[in-house]
């Protein structure tokens, strides 16, 4: 009897260990560039100011190439490439602009869920990126009304 509870409790804790390596598989990193469905020619940039913007698509531009961190549950962190800043977004009062900024781990202001319906959603308040219809380059925070400029699609980079 004492054999079978000592397997029981070996095969527990395989399942467990399993379970463990498991998660930290699911935190996968994947290089991406991102568009809306607005305009396909134009991909995701950290710009110079630390500004998330549109510009025209460059396949070889690090500034455009995220790395893709998933934490749990659909969410991910996008880091930038060139820089090493994460997309940060924030409310809709004030300045409601999605910046690169310094990556702080477990910020939720930092953490995005890319939506079946193309919607990039942050989760500290679950308001959306939406490529800014005055300008066509610039990246707000909006409510998401599953306009084509609040459709996201990644694409694998190298």
């Amino acid at each position: 009897m004492f054999a079978l509870h000592r397997r029981a409790g070996v095969l527990l804790a395989g399942l467990l260990a399993a379970g463990a390596l498991a998660g930290q598989a699911d935190a996968a990193t994947t290089k991406v560039r991102l568009h809306t469905k607005a305009d396909t020619t134009r991909y995701l940039t950290e710009d110079a100011n630390g500004l998330a913007s549109m510009r025209p698509s460059n396949a070889s531009d690090p500034a455009q190439k995220w790395l893709k961190t998933t934490t749990d549950s659909g969410f991910a962190v996008y880091t930038n490439v060139k820089t090493g800043h994460c997309l940060t977004g924030r409310g809709l009062q004030g300045a409601p602009i999605v910046t690169a900024e310094k990556c702080f781990p477990g910020a939720t202001k930092q953490q995005w869920n890319l939506g079946v319906s193309g919607d990039l959603k942050l989760r500290l308040n679950g308001f959306v990126a939406q490529v800014n219809p005055s300008t066509l380059t610039g990246v707000l925070m909006a409510f998401f009304t599953v306009k084509p400029n609040q459709q996201w699609h990644t694409h694998p980079a190298s």
